[in-house]
């Protein structure tokens, strides 16, 4: 039996299908409805049709990830900072880290994300590949710019990793990364795959396009000794490899919004249209008849029940329907609204406890386990988002550690220390305060002007929050998702009373969630 070198480990596999409703979720309404049955499931006696008519309705409220961003921009309101104390080799790789002009704090805050959304994320220290006859000092890596880099290995692109204990050490011995680069043959594009292998010893690239066969392309010898792979783990792992998301309840509440919001809309659209119904109707009852079906579409012809247009029911302003029976009517049946008004609360409490979710993160608590116990015998308090931002900032360190390595610089840890900003969030006694504030500001019951201040004083926002300036952004971003109201319903009135003018309903208010191995 061939193995097969994109092979999932045991571990990747029991992640995939959070990291699949987690992909779906931020791909927006688009992805959703390309996931079909899978998030959106069809009713009993469905028809194909009916169930694309009901997914075509249905738009995705998204706020797993509006409450994503929100968070994971926190801890980089202020700048990522390398130690003063590092080497300057080090600090040299700050300014573009990764080789593609991205500067250390915007590459951690895609890498920081893509772990907070998933649970996991990694950091692989590279190193250019060289012709060792022409480049044979550190002198002439540096005058020809070769350096140490860093590469986001996202979490569904690691397929597997092993590793062994040496010393009490988890070790790694072999990981496997996926990668899709884009070739261009003559005036076409090809996608093609690649798997990366890395070991103690050396690397190996191989590559397929399609559905062919695996191809060895490139690889060479390890001269580091080890995998510089760093995995940083958005909370505590249930094993190696293996975290539950931190905001994968956020995503499945999300996911139960998009099915009831879709059952909303389905109903919506059912009610808006009254079913006409007869009794005392028979096929005796005489008809009004058509001399011309000129104009009418096949369905309707079918409808009238001949091709000539003799016989059936006519609907329409000119026309009369009769029936010979004394008893027979004709009548309209509509929906009474109480299952519309059901479906209304449930996406209320949806959203309710959503943003209940966004906000447990950034409460600070004195019992938080992921405190250090400097942290806890202090009597300071930190919330999960702050204790996973730390984590964080050690995961980078670690990284330059590997890139000193490359450059066969040893540095003691103490000199090579990375500050990721963690002073934000709110106290424990402020979280249920701040709920209170989100739902007045989402019904619309105070001003956003109100509402930002009050986040202001409670430190939500940083001191230096510019209101004009986020408005501007505001604008320039446009209408968000589910901001839009529906019409009021029309209320009866008394015979003989008109209706006076109505004003124009405002707009609606937004949710808030708070050798190388290249």
């Amino acid at each position: 039996m061939t193995s097969d070198v994109s092979n999932k480990s045991s571990a990747y596999k029991a992640m995939e299908s959070h990291w699949a409703m987690v992909k779906a979720l931020q791909g927006g309404t688009e992805a959703m409805r390309a996931t079909g049955t899978t998030y959106l499931p069809r009713h009993a006696r469905e028809s194909d049709e009916a169930y694309n008519e009901r997914l075509q309705r249905s738009f995705l409220f998204n706020y797993f990830e509006t409450s994503l961003s929100t968070l994971a921009e926190m801890p980089f309101t202020k700048p990522v900072v390398l130690a003063d104390s590092a080497p300057e080799e080090l600090h040299n790789l700050v300014g573009d880290v990764d080789r593609q002009g991205n500067d250390l704090t915007s590459w951690a805050r895609n890498v920081f994300t893509d772990g907070l959304a998933n649970g996991l994320t990694h950091i692989l220290v590279d190193f250019p590949k060289v012709d060792r006859a022409q480049v044979q000092t550190r002198a002439d890596e540096v005058e020809a710019d070769i350096r140490p880099y860093f590469v986001h290995v996202p979490a569904d692109a690691l397929l597997a990793a092993y590793a062994t204990v040496e010393g009490g050490a988890q070790v790694l011995t072999q990981v496997r990364i996926r990668e899709v680069v884009t070739k261009v043959s003559g005036y076409d594009e090809v996608a093609v795959e690649r798997v990366r292998v890395i070991e103690q010893e050396e690397w190996k690239l191989f590559e397929r396009e399609g559905k062919g066969a695996w191809t060895l392309v490139d690889g060479g010898e390890n001269t580091l000794g080890f995998i510089p792979l760093v995995t940083w783990y958005a909370g505590k792992p249930k094993g190696f490899m293996l975290i539950r998301p931190p905001l994968l309840s956020l995503a499945e509440k999300n996911l139960e919004h998009w099915q009831s919001a879709s059952d909303q809309r389905n109903i919506l659209t059912v009610a808006r249209f009254p079913i006409l119904a007869a009794s005392g109707v028979t096929e005796e009852s005489p008809r009004e008849e058509r001399t011309s079906t000129e104009g009418m579409s096949a369905e309707d012809v079918e409808f009238l029940g001949k091709s000539r247009g003799q016989g059936g029911i006519t609907i329409g302003p000119h026309s009369l329907l009769t029936t010979t029976n004394p008893q027979g009517k004709f009548y309209y049946v509509e929906h009474t609204g109480a299952a519309i008004d059901a479906g209304a609360k449930d996406l209320e409490r949806l959203e309710d406890q959503m943003a209940a979710l966004s906000i447990e993160l950034v409460v600070r608590r004195k019992s938080n386990t992921t405190a250090t116990e400097k942290d806890i015998n202090t009597g300071q308090s930190y919330s999960k988002l702050q204790s996973m931002a730390r984590r964080f900032g050690d995961s980078l360190a670690l990284a330059f550690h590997f890139a000193a390595q490359w450059v066969s610089l040893d540095v003691p840890d103490d000199k090579l220390r990375v500050s990721v900003h963690t002073d934000f969030g709110v106290e424990e006694g402020d979280a249920q305060g701040l709920e209170v504030l989100f739902k007045a500001r989402a019904a619309g019951d105070i001003s956003r002007k109100t509402f930002l201040k009050e986040l202001q004083r409670r430190s939500t926002l940083s001191a230096d929050f510019d209101e004009e300036l986020d408005a501007d952004y505001l604008e320039a971003e446009g209408p968000r998702l589910g901001t839009l109201r529906s019409e009021p319903k029309d209320e009866p009135q008394p015979p003989g009373q008109t209706v006076p003018p109505q004003p124009p309903v405002a707009g609606g208010v937004p949710p808030v969630a708070a050798g190388g191995a290249a």
